[in-house]
This record gives C-alpha cells, structure tokens and sequence, in this order.
C-alpha cells in the first residue's frame, strides 16, 4: 500500500490553508499556518520528507515566491494554471480555502497532467517580466491621463497635439491653453496642470524604462538573434524570452502557438467540426507583443521576406486581424527555432531550417 502523501495548498498574502491527503484521498492533515516556506516545511518535515508526493498550488504572485522556496529545500512543486484549475474548484457547492486546498490536493493526487502547469521561471526572466508588467500599466495611465487633458481642451475648442516626447507634450498643453485664454477668455491651466504633471512624469519614466529594457535586449544574445527578424524590437524579444525562458521544454516547435494561445479552439459535436476564434490562453502580454510585430511585419517598410509574402496572401483572403495572428503564430515558432540552433534570421525562407517542418511550414 502506498504511503505517499499529497499536500495542496490554497495560498493567501498573509496565510495559506493546507491540505495533506494520502492515496486512498483521505485527509491526513489541514492546517491554517502563515504564507511562508519556513512555516510549510516545519508541518511537513514529521511527515517525512520522502514521502511527499508533490507539494501543489495554484499560480499566483505569492505562491510562485512559495514554489521558489521549497523547490530549493528539495520538494516535488506543481504550480497549476490558473483558469484550468478554477474549472475544479468550481465544482464544490461552497467555495472555501479548506475546500480549495482539499480541491488541489486531490488534483495533484489524480489530475496532473491534466491540468496545465505553469513553469516557476527564473529569477532573470521574472525581473525582466515585472519590468514588461510595469511598462504595460504605465502606459495605460499615461493614456488614459492624456485622454483626459485632450477631452478638457475639446470642451472649450481646444486641440491637443500629437505628442512624441514628455518636453513635447508640455509644450502642446501650455501653447493650446495659453491659446484659449487669449482667444476664449477661458483658463484653464489650474484644471490642466495636476493632470500635465502627472502624465509628463509617466512619459519620462516610460522613456527611461524604454532605454533600459532595449539596453537590456541588446546585452542578451537570444534577444539580438530575435530583433534580426523584421518587425521584431526589444519589447517583442525580451516578452518572448521571458516568457518562455526554457526553449527545450517544449518537445516540437509548434507547441509554443498552443502555448501562447495563438491557435484556434476546436468544437466537435458527431459530424459537426466548428474552429472558433483563438484560445487565447497563454500569457497575454507576450501575444499583444507577437501580434504588434507581426503587423510591423506586414508593413509596406518591412524588408521582403517569405513569411511577409505568406502573410499577405492571408491578409488579401481573410483579412488584417487573422493575417497578424497567423504571422505572430509563425514568429513565435520560428523565434524558438532559432533560440534552439542559435541560428540567424533567413528572409529567403522565413525559418533558420528551410528543410526542417518544426522551424516554419509555409
């Protein structure tokens, strides 16, 4: 009879329930202790060791810190994906952290392998995905502060300027006030000015981070080897590195479209087979950069390449928005087959391995 142990774990900011069944299912042990690896192994270290299975939870800023620290004392960690494990917990009437941990539990206990499992990366590629997250929210209050002073001017007749640069966009409010003042009898600048500060705070930070993050792509040499593709910047490389970190965890080359969510949902039903729009379950900020690279891919001062000639034939058929998704697919498989082999860009055959199907079926 097996005496191996399951742990599931439903980790909070501050503490975290804990769930210890063995392989008949039955609880052995549920414990309510503080969030911390120190904390878990000292209820877990009577049990002995060896006879943990696997320590499970679901992914999650302090449970990916939790999966760090016990993958070092030694323990077998499974960090399940989230939307695929929320299917599970859902099936319980009561949703409770008891019943949660005693959910994931028994998904370690029977369900691994079913359940996606998300990879706890590296240090190096946490960082530079923290740097990416932050980037992201930035420009998502700069433009919605800028959105803001442009409908202020528009009330009372005014425009705001296109603006490429924080000096730029200091400039474009204060001329366009001092306009309405002279020519409406309307200041606005004790509106105005909050709101200009703020935003030309965010654009300076934004341009420093925007040379950090390229200054960074240009040190790495698998982020050199990417921007060699056309369309592909610093943000595209450093989104997709990080993102995938181990490039030989992945068996075939086109397991990364599925991967990223770049790849249609099938619906079969007897004879009746629907293709539907893409899953989308991969890591979302990774497939906005591929989908924003393969556009400039596409573009009329993009540098001819097969993969362009490929994706304009879709975009003649089926239109922009699935040519760009097509394109991103073929990018994201074509990058990992580079970072595999080392390998250059080849326009003449938009793969590193003409002869190879994994690197790019065109």
């Amino acid at each position: 009879m097996s005496k191996k142990l399951w742990v599931g774990l439903d980790v909070g900011e501050r503490e975290m329930m804990v769930c210890v069944i063995n392989a008949d299912g039955m609880r052995v042990r549920e414990e309510m202790i503080p969030a911390s690896t120190a904390a878990l192994d000292m209820l877990l270290r009577p049990m002995r060791r060896g006879n943990i299975a696997v320590v499970a939870m679901e992914a999650g800023s302090t449970s990916i810190r939790l999966a760090r620290g016990l993958a070092h004392l030694k323990y077998d960690v499974a960090v399940f994906e989230t939307r695929q494990l929320g299917t599970y917990l859902g099936i319980r009437q009561n949703k409770t952290d008891r019943n949660d941990a005693r959910c994931i539990a028994e998904v370690a206990r029977t369900g691994r392998g079913i359940v996606s499992e998300v990879l706890v990366k590296s240090s190096e590629c946490q960082r530079v995905r923290s740097l990416l997250a932050m980037r992201q929210n930035f420009v998502r209050m700069r433009v919605s502060g800028e959105s803001g002073l442009r409908g202020l001017l528009h009330l009372y007749g005014g425009k705001l300027s296109h603006s490429s640069t924080a000096k730029m966009l200091r400039l474009h409010v204060s001329a366009e006030i001092a306009r309405l003042k002279k020519e409406e009898k309307i200041d606005l600048r004790e509106e105005a000015d909050p709101m200009l500060c703020v935003c030309e705070a965010m654009r300076l930070y934004l341009e420093g981070l925007s040379k950090k993050l390229a200054a960074m792509a240009k040190a790495n040499p698998v982020c050199r080897l990417f921007m060699e593709i056309p369309g592909v910047g610093p943000l595209t490389a450093l989104s997709f590195y990080s993102a995938i970190d181990d490039p030989f965890r992945f068996a075939r080359n086109e397991d990364v479209g599925p991967y990223l969510g770049l790849v249609p949902r099938v619906r079969q039903s007897g004879a009746t087979v629907a293709r539907l729009r893409i899953s989308k379950m991969g890591n979302n900020l990774t497939r906005s950069h591929l989908t924003s690279a393969a556009k400039m891919h596409l573009g009329k001062k993009s540098k001819e390449t097969r993969l362009k000639t490929w994706g304009l034939k879709i975009r003649e058929r089926r239109g922009s928005g699935k040519a760009n998704v097509a394109v991103a697919r073929k990018l994201a498989v074509l990058m990992l087959a580079m970072w595999k082999r080392s390998a250059s860009f080849d326009p003449d055959f938009g793969s590193p391995f003409s002869v190879e199907r994994s690197a790019l079926s065109l």
